[in-house]
């Protein structure tokens, strides 16, 4: 081994025996815990004493920062051991003072710190002793959020939010008009004067103040809620007056950051029913809401949302749903005055639009305009739980369109420029209703391009017997003819002249002038119908009652009385220049006598449709029909010697007849027919009911054959037997031979036959 490596190796031997010294450790505090940096610090300001605005500075911070903490501690050590409910005497007897009604705090006052909010449950309002129910409110749980800032700071509490738990508020109207909120309305108002009606105008459906006419409110608070919530509640209004009753329920309410005349978003659900509509509407709307710092006027701005139409689980009705936007809605309570702007509703493939505005209260003034388009009113009726006719027809007032403008007023109600699409009927003009002794009053000035009566044919019964009907009308397509004897009304039985329930025609109040252009009823054809119609106490009179029917002219009257049981008609006039065989066919299924008639007719009858009207007939009648003749058999041919078939007619100049009704049954008192060959007087009997005829023609021959003129002046009985549609003619032969006058003249015709 070289000496390198033992050198090496003996360093190393000795550094683990003697290891080298560290440099010493630079250490911030002693072992006592000591830092020699601060101390010598302290020792220099120890050396040099503080300035006083210095020290008494700090003291004073301290001091300040001291004080707040034990007010808030106070504060706290307070609110939880105060016991508030001691209060509750003095903040009932307070405001009853205050608006006259009793308040009774039933539940706890509660106190938290953060929030902080005061809370008061089972709080409730009584009624005043003119009404009959107990309370005017009652709520579960008022919880108000104050702002614990402005009560330090401030020295005053600042609502900061509001929140109402289960509030069900009952309204009431008593017999005498009263209503049990107005002393609250008025002792809870935030003004410090009653306001002013200014001047207003109109200016496109909206009430404004004219120029220079302002406002003297002036108001008392200026606030501001981060918050708003009503949960669960619940409104309703019994109406002594009108027997009604409202209700609204699950009344959800929210909106937050809260500033006057500043928009803010409002959120609320509610469901509303009445006790006159089977139907529960379900409202959920959402819109911008702006309030004024009074809490007068409430501006709704780009509202939108759906209601629910829900009847009762046992009809097993459907539920429908309508989608609602809007572009502004104005409430001013001060003035009492609305506006709406655009108000859309949409359902079931309809469309209604409206825009109204006006004033409520003592002076009520409303007027707007609506447009509905494709609106199926049988499916509304349906959703809606109304009942309305059963119609033969199943087809009618699935389309409805109109628009029109309309006001309303203390004296009544009018609707203007009238347009309506219903079915195949355009219907103009104008309608006003107003209120006389209590009950409406309508007037109208109508114009119909053309309406078929037939299409609203409905069956006696309400839409409970529909089922029934629908039954009976895939076995017949005629309602079932019901006996004089049978009292009781079938399912069957119609209405008429249209589907309206008797009770409806049995309170209308009305006059006004109808023009209708095209007018079926009864299966008859009618152009230019013209009537006025006076209606009052179950007494309608139609008169005049005009029209062209079948290239001639109706002049009539026609009274019917609904004030008794059964429905009674009165129809009397004359009718010129009728083309008979198409009015016989429409009118009687009855298409064997031709020509041009004139007659007059006085006539009355009681029932709900077409058969017992028929059935109950009575009256009188004169007619004359010129240049006409019966089919079925040429009698002119057949006393010509020659045959004849059913294709062939009996042509006569003229026939004239006067009669009576009895109980449906036509008496013929007399009948005159001059024909070619012959001229007849008959008589008989038509069944109108069952369409029977019964009738005999005493012909006499007055222009035979030359063979057989000595028959000149022969009388030859005709008999017509059977229905109307198919009558059967016969010659009696042995009344014929057994007339000794017809004898002489057979005898000498054959005694002239022989000798030729």
């Amino acid at each position: 081994m070289d000496k390198k490596s033992d050198s090496a190796l003996e360093d190393k031997v000795d550094e683990t025996q003697h290891p080298q010294e560290l440099p010493p450790e630079k250490r911030v505090y002693s072992d006592d815990h000591v830092c020699p940096i601060k101390e010598q610090r302290l020792a220099k300001r120890r050396a040099k004493p503080a300035h006083p605005v210095v020290k008494w500075s700090s003291r004073i911070v301290m001091a300040l920062a001291i004080i707040p903490i034990i007010l808030v501690l106070a504060f706290i050590g307070a609110v939880n051991f105060m016991d508030y409910n001691q209060y509750k005497p003095q903040i009932e007897s307070e405001f009853k003072q205050r608006t006259g009604y009793e308040l009774k705090i039933n539940g706890p006052i509660d106190v938290s710190i953060w929030p902080f909010a005061l809370e008061a449950k089972q709080v409730e309002l009584k009624n005043p002793s003119a009404f009959t129910l107990p309370n005017l409110a009652k709520i579960n749980s008022i919880q108000v959020e104050l702002s614990l800032w402005d009560f330090f700071v401030n020295r005053h509490l600042e609502l900061l939010g509001v929140e109402l738990e289960k509030p069900h508020l009952f309204l009431e109207t008593n017999a005498a008009g009263q209503n049990n909120w107005h002393r609250l309305q008025q002792h809870l108002a935030l003004t410090d004067q009653p306001s002013q009606q200014p001047i207003l105008r109109k200016v496109a459906y909206q009430v404004v103040a004219a120029p220079g006419v302002a406002s003297t409110k002036a108001s008392k608070l200026n606030w501001h809620l981060d918050s708003f919530v009503l949960q669960n509640a619940i409104i309703e209004w019994q109406n002594d007056q009108t027997k009604t009753h409202l209700m609204m329920d699950d009344f959800d309410f929210m909106a937050f950051d809260i500033t006057p005349n500043q928009p803010f978003k409002a959120l609320t659900n509610f469901k509303y029913q009445s006790s006159e509509i089977k139907s529960r509407f379900h409202f959920n709307v959402t819109s911008m809401l702006t309030l004024n710092n009074d809490l007068t006027q409430w501006r709704l701005s780009d509202w939108a949302g759906n209601v629910r139409l829900v009847l009762p689980k046992e009809m097993q009705i459907p539920e429908v749903r309508i989608e609602m936007l809007g572009s502004l809605l104005e409430l001013n309570f001060d003035q009492k005055t609305f506006h709406v702007e655009q108000a859309h509703f949409r359902s079931l493939k309809g469309n209604l639009e409206t825009s109204m505005s006006g004033d409520y209260g003592d002076t009520s003034e409303t007027q707007g305009s609506l447009k509905a388009t494709h609106i199926n009113l049988r499916k509304w009726f349906r959703h809606s739980g109304v009942i309305y006719p059963n119609f033969v027809d199943k087809t009618v007032l699935k389309d409805v369109s109109s628009q029109f403008n309309w006001s309303q007023t203390l004296e009544g109600v009018s609707v203007e420029n009238l347009v309506l699409q219903l079915d195949q009927s355009k219907i103009t003009g104008n309608v006003w209703q107003k209120q006389q002794a209590g009950k409406p009053q309508y007037r109208f000035d109508l114009a119909v391009s053309e309406l078929n009566l037939d299409q609203y044919e409905a069956y006696v019964g309400s839409n409970a017997s529909k089922k029934a009907a629908q039954k009976t009308e895939k076995r017949t397509s005629v309602p079932a003819k019901t006996n004089q004897q049978n009292s009781k009304k079938t399912s069957t039985d119609t209405y008429l002249p249209v589907g309206l329930p008797i009770s409806t025609l049995r309170a209308l109040q009305a006059e006004g002038h109808l023009r209708i252009a095209k007018l079926k009823a009864w299966q008859m054809q009618l152009q230019d119908f013209e009537l006025n119609l006076s209606a009052k106490k179950g007494q309608l009179q139609l008169a005049p009652l005009d029209a062209k029917l079948y290239q001639g002219t109706l002049r009539s009257k026609l009274l019917v009385d609904v004030s008794g049981e059964t429905p009674r008609y009165e129809w009397n006039g004359k009718m010129e220049n009728v083309q008979l065989s198409t009015f016989l066919a429409d009118g009687w299924d009855y298409d064997l006598l031709e020509g041009r008639y004139n007659g007059t007719f006085n006539f009355e009858t009681l029932g709900v449709n077409s058969f017992l009207l028929k059935q109950n007939l009575q009256g009188s009648f004169n007619a004359d029909v010129k240049q006409g003749r019966f089919k079925g058999m040429d009698l002119n041919k057949l006393l010509a010697g020659q045959k004849t078939s059913a294709k062939d007619a009996t042509v006569f100049s003229q026939l004239s007849l006067s009669g009576q009704v009895q109980s449906g049954v036509m008496t013929l008192r007399h009948m005159n027919v001059d024909s070619k060959r012959f001229s007849a007087i008959g008589t008989g009997q038509l069944n109108l009911p069952t369409a029977q005829l019964n009738a005999v023609l005493h012909t006499t021959y007055h222009q035979p054959p030359q063979k057989l003129k000595s028959l000149k002046g022969v009388e030859v009985p005709v008999y017509l037997k059977g229905p109307l549609g198919s009558v059967q003619w016969s010659v009696d032969m042995k009344k014929l031979l057994s007339n000794p006058a017809n004898q002489q003249k057979l005898l000498d015709s054959l005694q002239q036959f022989l000798q030729s």
